[in-house]
């Protein structure tokens, strides 16, 4: 069985690194099994989209894949985490026309990341923005936890339906990878500015890659006061979101999450597992909730 697992890792890495000697074609990416939405319902997405090169897959041909999805599932809005220059260079500049974003890197090392909000520009009206550090000082720009690995933020977006007036707010974050106390920490920071957001009055949905399971300490905290969409959606699924390119066969590893607040009823969660030419947008699924305000 090892040796099995082996031999497939050594083919996905073949294929993987003849995938990145050439560029793929808008043509070859046919995305398949895109949920149907309704009229009244919004549609969130949430992708950590893995921020380098790697064997298997470079930025530029992942991106391909990531931007055929959002074209193909057309969120309303959607959150990417480990976003660099890079990613977001790509992002703004193939779904620019489409989707305006908020965005914020989250230090000043040579790969920084950020945790963005996109949003559809044609139905919505950005009302308010903004990001937090989770650290001690959340209004200090790079400044983390003294027990955290790396600083980490969380980037909103208040939106307006431009025809209904209706607003909502997208928080959309990357919790820490250091250890269950930094990331529960973290947690209470994060809901200390949703319970702040929340004093408008509008809905609020957060995405985000948590790094945890439902059985942390983390999870505990971000569900004192929201849902999480996949366990209150009329259709759900209930796989990994954690794969490392399909490498991963065992083990339940669903570490992104939608979160909403109360009131908020979700028609349908789904994991979004496609491959597309053998390829992953990333080694965490993207995971999607139609969404009722």
């Amino acid at each position: 069985m090892i040796i099995l697992n082996i031999i497939k890792r050594l083919v996905a890495l073949i294929m993987a690194l003849f995938m990145n000697t050439c560029l793929m074609s808008e043509d070859s990416l046919k995305v398949r099994g895109v949920p149907e939405k309704s009229d009244e319902s919004i549609r969130i997405i949430s992708q950590n989209v893995r921020y380098n090169d790697d064997a298997y897959g470079s930025v530029e041909n992942r991106s391909k894949l990531f931007v055929a999805l959002v074209r193909a599932y057309e969120p309303d809005s959607f959150g990417v985490q480990e976003a660099t220059p890079q990613w977001m260079e790509i992002l703004e500049r193939e779904l620019g026309e489409e989707y305006g974003f908020v965005s914020q890197m989250r230090d000043e090392s040579e790969v920084p990341e950020a945790s963005a909000v996109f949003y559809k520009k044609d139905k919505y009206d950005l009302v308010d923005s903004g990001t937090i550090w989770l650290s001690d000082t959340p209004e200090v720009p790079y400044s983390k936890l003294e027990i955290a690995g790396l600083a980490r933020v969380a980037t909103w977006a208040v939106l307006r339906n431009r025809q209904t007036g209706q607003q909502y707010t997208h928080i959309n974050t990357h919790l820490d990878n250091a250890g269950d106390e930094a990331r529960t920490k973290q947690a209470e920071i994060l809901n200390t500015k949703i319970d702040e957001l929340l004093m408008s009055g509008n809905p609020l949905i957060c995405t985000g890659d948590f790094n945890d399971t439902l059985k942390s300490d983390m999870y505990a905290e971000m569900t004192k006061k929201l849902c999480n969409a996949r366990l209150i959606a009329q259709k759900s699924d209930f796989g990994k979101t954690y794969h490392d390119y399909g490498n991963l066969t065992t083990g339940l590893y669903a570490i992104d999450f939608i979160f909403v607040t109360e009131g908020i009823s979700v028609d349908r969660y789904k994991v979004i597992d496609e491959q597309i030419n053998g390829m992953y947008v990333s080694d965490h699924y993207g995971i999607m909730a139609d969404i009722n305000l």
